[in-house]
């Protein structure tokens, strides 16, 4: 068996037609999931783009492996492969070459779309004959919203206004320009961007310093569709290739995503990494995940069962007849695809004070228990010196509009308990 794992940045499932999304935004994508594994709600353990990528690839909370910015990334991933054990090492010693982009995708100046396609699949015609493992993160579905034209244009349902379409240039012009981040600064003067000659104004804002008007909503996920297509015809050329190879049916492909995106739904743009107002909401951590691989999995398969990021490594591991490395958090799935119900009931996520928010000086936290049916969020501070909680009735609420905190139901209690006792875990970043 080789193993293709296909990690999306910022890709929503309600965005792809597999997930019910009536626009053909992913049909590669919708094909994975005919012929495999698809399960309904899958959970990101944070809404940036980091913990999530050592959860998956660790089997473990974040409150567990503490890689929760840039510089712990870094850290972990010079450890990663000098003397820190991970699964991929267990990948390893069972004769499986692992490669791939287990990188950071930004450039100096901006957010990269070098997806590699071309080396990728020369990977897999030299590799026809070898075991192997790849990690590949394509064109990202994260702001800047910027695809080819054509691709925008498909996905519009009326022409924007000269008006939206100027903010729309904002939008699909994002970079961060200065090490901070903070738009606030760059606005007050505080700091000076970077040097970059070719840079224009709008080179200078993010989607989160555009007042965005309820009638961009259409050209944005417009914007947002496009990208995703373009990721979905990736997809295709890949399963494409390991077809004329003759070896798709003999490699396991896993497609999931980092997290979620924001996109207007509560007057928000992105996440929580480049989005002053990150949130927790099932728009930011929601993710899509589809498992294909025939002579194991049934085709058609669907799974609404409540899962996390942290389940997909020891699903492999089982998979692969590898034992379980002793320090994975997560579950195999292969019994719930098998229809056995009884599963772990609750999920946990977070945001945490890095990126941009925590180089304001903005030190709020975010922490959320979910299960099927209930949220509970709580808003804190690096040093838990304020509390205040959001509860949700997902069953009854799905948009989680309202908030029964201030006459909490008798079942979220046990809920907030637990939400309680794994923040007791978190280390104080800003401490």
């Amino acid at each position: 068996m080789n193993v293709l794992w296909i990690l999306e940045d910022a890709l929503r499932p309600d965005h792809m037609g597999c997930y019910g999304y009536k626009r053909d935004t992913t049909p590669n994508c919708d094909r994975l999931a005919r012929e495999g594994v698809r399960f309904d709600c899958a959970i990101a353990t944070a809404a940036h783009t980091l913990p999530p990528i050592v959860s998956m690839l660790m089997s473990q909370w974040p409150a567990t492996h503490g890689v929760v910015d840039a510089q712990r990334f870094i850290q972990w991933i010079g450890g990663a492969w000098d003397g820190v054990e991970t699964p991929l090492h267990s990948l390893e010693r069972a004769g499986y070459c692992v490669d791939g982009e287990l990188v950071m995708r930004w450039a100096p100046l901006g957010f990269t779309r070098d997806t590699r396609s071309d080396d990728i699949i020369a990977y897999f015609d030299s590799h026809r004959q070898d075991k192997w493992f790849f990690y590949a993160e394509p064109y990202p579905t994260h702001l800047p919203y910027n695809p080819p034209a054509e691709y925008f244009e498909q996905f519009l349902d009326e022409t924007p206004s000269p008006e939206t379409m100027a903010r729309m240039e904002i939008v699909r012009n994002f970079l961060i320009v200065h090490p901070s981040g903070m738009i606030s600064k760059l606005e007050a003067g505080e700091v000076d961007p970077l040097p970059d000659d070719d840079a224009d104004e709008a080179h200078r804002h993010t989607a989160a310093a555009v007042d965005l008007e309820p009638q961009d909503r259409g050209a944005l996920q417009a914007l947002y569709d496009g990208e995703v297509r373009v990721f979905d015809d990736l997809v295709g050329e890949w399963v494409s290739r390991l077809e004329a190879l003759g070896i798709l049916d003999e490699t396991l492909i896993i497609l999931t995503a980092d997290h979620g995106e924001e996109l207007m739904e509560r007057g928000h743009v992105g996440h929580c990494s480049c989005n002053l107002m990150g949130t927790l909401y099932d728009e930011s951590i929601r993710v899509p995940l589809i498992l294909r691989y025939p002579p194991r999995l049934k085709p058609g398969t669907v799974v609404d069962a409540q899962v996390s990021q942290i389940d997909i490594m020891p699903t492999l591991f089982e998979m692969l007849d590898l034992p379980q490395c002793e320090w994975m958090e997560g579950q195999s799935l292969l019994s719930l695809i098998d229809g056995d119900k009884a599963f772990r009931e609750v999920a946990f996520s977070e945001t945490t004070p890095a990126g941009w928010q925590a180089l304001s000086g903005d030190d709020r936290q975010m922490f959320a228990i979910r299960t099927a049916s209930r949220k509970v969020i709580l808003h804190t501070d690096a040093r838990r010196s304020s509390r205040r909680l959001e509860i949700f009735d997902l069953a009854r609420d799905p948009g989680e509009v309202d908030n029964l905190a201030e006459s909490p139901p008798a079942a979220a209690a046990p809920l907030i308990a637990q939400l309680d006792e794994y923040v007791a875990q978190q280390p104080r970043y800003l401490d």
